[in-house]
């Protein structure tokens, strides 16, 4: 793979995670609003982690399978898969230095590292089965 392409992978997977972090604390503001209203700010802090665990692994899992399919839609002479793994490793790289690392090792980080690997390769494969078709 060509070294821009790296880059692109990396800013790509900068993207993913400052939309993922905002969306994350968008669900929990929301979660606390209108599901626990009036709780202790304390509440909000300890609840509101599961609630934005869950956040991310879905909605940004879902971000990462569409960025890998649109990356590999949008320039057929990119080798999909190898973009997608690039995409993944960035993503947690960047995910991991956001908080230095800290509490980073964990199988619940594991966990939601895995899913995001699973929805970058899936979304390359989405794109590999259309390009085969058309």
């Amino acid at each position: 793979m060509p070294p821009m392409e790296f880059f692109r992978a990396a800013g790509l997977a900068f993207l993913i995670l400052l939309i993922d972090v905002v969306l994350a604390v968008a669900v929990v503001y929301v979660w606390g609003t209108y599901a626990h209203p009036g709780q202790s700010q304390s509440f909000y802090e300890t609840a509101g982690i599961p609630v934005a665990r869950a956040s991310t692994r879905i909605l940004g899992s879902a971000l990462i399978f569409f960025a890998a399919w649109a990356a590999a839609r949008g320039r057929p002479q990119r080798r999909p898969y190898r973009f997608a793994l690039a995409l993944a490793f960035f993503y947690a790289l960047l995910d991991g230095a956001s908080v230095a690392f800290e509490d980073f090792f964990t199988a619940s980080m594991a966990f939601t590292l895995s899913l995001k690997l699973i929805a970058a390769l899936g979304g390359a494969g989405l794109a590999v089965r259309q390009r085969a078709i058309r």
